[in-house]
């Protein structure tokens, strides 16, 4: 029984390594895709959550939905609003906050590179059917979900 257990551990531990290197291997693709605009894919992040947000968002909110660290939206919001893609307004009822939005040069930008990415996408979906694409989805999802609960169990336990 043990031999079993190791035997399927192993299995399953190299199509664990061959999944993460195929997602590897997508990030560098989206990576090589966003060079070409000098920007990061937490900077795509933050373009595809602010174009669904044209009405602007709070710096704080968008770290937290888009499950950045504040730093790292600090350092992306900087970037855009230098380049002219964003502008940082106060809040209507406390003026200590910000909100950010897109300027129209920024809308531009935005619409340039999220169209770029879901062309390259879309081809790149055409060679699995809905049904696969959907399995894709599931699996994807439950991996996702199971393995942030056993992150959450591992960082919430206290040390001994």
């Amino acid at each position: 029984m043990k031999k079993e257990n190791s035997q399927s551990s192993g299995l399953v531990a190299k199509c664990l390594d061959e999944i993460f290197e195929a997602w590897r291997s997508c990030d560098s693709a989206y990576l090589q895709l966003v060079r070409q605009w000098g920007i990061s894919l937490n900077t795509v992040w933050a373009l595809e959550y602010l174009v669904k947000h044209p009405e602007g968002v709070e710096p704080a909110v968008l770290a937290d939905d888009t499950h950045m660290l504040r730093q790292t939206i600090t350092v992306v919001l900087n970037d855009l609003e230098e380049r002219g893609y964003l502008f940082r307004d106060s809040h209507k009822t406390d003026r200590r906050r910000k909100v950010i939005r897109l300027t129209p040069e920024g809308q531009v930008f935005a619409q340039t590179v999220l169209s770029a990415i879901s062309n390259a996408e879309q081809e790149a979906a055409s060679v699995l059917s809905f049904d696969e694409l959907q399995h894709l989805l599931d699996y994807s999802q439950r991996f996702s979900q199971e393995f942030a609960r056993k992150v959450n169990d591992i960082t919430m336990r206290k040390p001994e």
